[in-house]
């Protein structure tokens, strides 16, 4: 399974590290003062809104430490995929992708719906995520097809 997938891995290892230097940021942006995020842009694209509410935490842990712990979990995955470490790294990737997807576009209805205010760093992940998922899907798919 190796060399079959070389570059979806190659994808999904780039992808998480990137996921995991916006939720680093996240976590940065949670500990700091109101007002000092550079996507504040007005009252509706506002990462403090949405970095500092009630859904920010989950029993005291940020979501963005959450999202970070995750992207983690899946650079792990990735980099089982590349190297052939384990012949279920196809479908770890996407158990985990699809969970963590399940989990951002419940964040990103708070979002919508219940804060009325947009993280653009927030939205980023949640792009990210969705991407990891699709690839992770794909190579899932792949996977299920060849001997």
């Amino acid at each position: 399974m190796q060399g079959h997938y070389k570059k979806h891995a190659l994808a999904l290892i780039i992808l998480s590290v990137l996921g995991a230097l916006v939720s680093s940021y996240l976590v940065y942006q949670h500990y700091k003062p109101l007002g000092d995020s550079i996507c504040n842009l007005s009252n509706y694209v506002n990462c403090d809104i949405v970095n500092k509410s009630e859904y920010a935490e989950i029993l005291g842990v940020p979501v963005a430490v959450l999202g970070l712990a995750a992207y983690a979990v899946i650079f792990f995955f990735s980099l089982a995929l590349l190297k052939g470490w384990f012949k279920h790294a196809a479908s770890s990737l996407a158990i985990f992708t699809a969970g963590g997807l399940g989990f951002s576009l419940y964040l990103t209805y708070v979002e919508f719906f219940v804060l009325h205010a947009v993280c653009l760093f927030c939205l980023a992940s949640q792009a990210i995520i969705l991407a990891l998922f699709i690839i992770s899907l794909l190579v899932w798919l792949k996977s299920r097809a060849s001997p």
